[in-house]
């Protein structure tokens, strides 16, 4: 399937027609109430390249050409979504027009499945959507509060795959296991698997706008061909360049666990990940991989925090002229070295500025500081740039 970009554009210009909320209807048929959304992201990326040999020779031209980075601007995502609503359950179909790294080249399935229920706490689904191993990359990405993911959430989070799904799900407890394959599209992440997750909010009064939430995660993935890669941009989505990156071809499985922690109480909130990931391998020694992040954001206004199935959600602005401004930090690092497997090191400091204006749009401003060191060719390349990040965001 491949959608035009007119089509994107007209879709939104007519949705944007509508008052402003998370989802427009679309119309009633029988009992199936039909809706619809979408998301746009468009990024700009400034960069200052620093990038030299440990030894302190010269860099090659093909070593200088392999880590620069180069300005660039584009279309990132293009998101269009489809919901039916029943009494018993929910499906939806989603495609992203704009593909894999905003390559704008060839689009992709999004979720596509449906969630039935079968009582008051226990649903089912079926289909293609996000297996439960990254807190990051389950929060809807417009909540997201930095416009790159951590390091170790584009390293390890599984995204989406085919499979099937049972959650058991209170207000403060949240059971999930799955079961899954391979994604829809097509030579994209492949290999069966499970995945499980479970979370507790201990602390939860969503009046006084505080809540503490604590999760740990764990999926096994099969290696397909005995083949496993681990990689991770520097916090830059749109580049060709890896900061992270090791491929086996004689692995057997892999294994990643995550512990994972929100506190939020009015305007503040602190959130960190802790992810470990071993791969079975062959007649060699698992390689063993680990990364974390912590942030910090604050809120300038009256706006709080919600909590919905063991994830945080973002408040819209209560004076739509005024918006909602945010302030984040984020540290995050990631340790691709084991062995003779020399996947890397990178860290990054993350500086962040959030504008949301009314309910649909929202602009973004980051000021990258990465530092990434990795071995190519037997030379160790250390790559420190300084990157700004400007994004625009609709939202239906």
């Amino acid at each position: 399937m491949r959608l035009t970009r007119p089509l994107l554009v007209s879709a939104l210009l007519a949705a944007l027609a509508a008052p402003a909320r998370a989802e427009v209807p679309i119309d009633v048929i029988g009992n199936t109430e039909l809706y619809f959304d979408a998301l746009v992201h468009f990024d700009l990326y400034q960069y200052s390249n620093d990038i030299r040999r440990a030894d302190g020779l010269p860099l090659t031209p093909a070593q200088l050409a392999a880590n620069t980075l180069s300005n660039n601007g584009q279309l990132r995502r293009g998101e269009l979504i489809f919901r039916g609503k029943t009494p018993t359950g929910e499906w939806q179909v989603g495609y992203d027009t704009v593909g894999s790294r905003g390559s704008g080249r060839n689009g992709r399935w999004l979720d596509v499945s449906y969630r039935g229920r079968i009582n008051a706490d226990w649903t089912y689904r079926v289909g293609q959507f996000k297996q439960p191993n990254s807190l990051e990359e389950l929060t809807t990405t417009r909540n997201n509060e930095f416009i790159s993911k951590a390091t170790i959430t584009n390293a390890y989070g599984l995204s989406r795959r085919v499979g099937a799904e049972l959650a058991y799900t209170r207000p403060t407890v949240t059971l999930t296991g799955t079961w899954f394959t391979r994604e829809i599209n097509v030579n994209q992440r492949v290999g069966t698997g499970w995945g499980t997750r479970a979370t507790w909010a201990p602390v939860l009064d969503l009046e006084a706008g505080r809540a503490l939430h604590l999760g740990a995660s764990a999926v096994r993935v099969d290696a397909l061909g005995d083949r496993f890669s681990l990689s991770a941009r520097p916090q830059a989505d749109i580049v060709s360049v890896n900061g992270i990156s090791a491929t086996l071809t004689d692995a057997r499985d892999t294994t990643i666990g995550g512990l994972e922690a929100v506190w939020f109480d009015g305007p503040v909130k602190l959130m960190g990940e802790y992810m470990a990931s071993r791969t079975r391998r062959h007649g060699q020694p698992a390689y063993e991989t680990n990364g974390w992040y912590v942030s910090a954001l604050y809120t300038l206004g009256p706006e709080r925090y919600g909590y919905r199935n063991g994830l945080y959600t973002t408040s819209m602005p209560e004076d739509p002229v005024r918006g909602l401004w945010q302030l984040g930090l984020r540290y995050d690092h990631l340790d691709a070295n084991d062995g003779a497997v020399l996947g890397g090191v990178q860290k990054a400091l993350t500086l962040g500025v959030n504008w949301y204006l009314r309910s649909n749009f929202r602009l973004s401003a980051n000021y990258v500081k990465v530092d990434s060191e990795r071995t190519q060719s037997g030379v160790l390349i250390q790559n420190r740039p300084d990157i700004l990040e400007l994004r625009g965001q609709i939202t239906i």
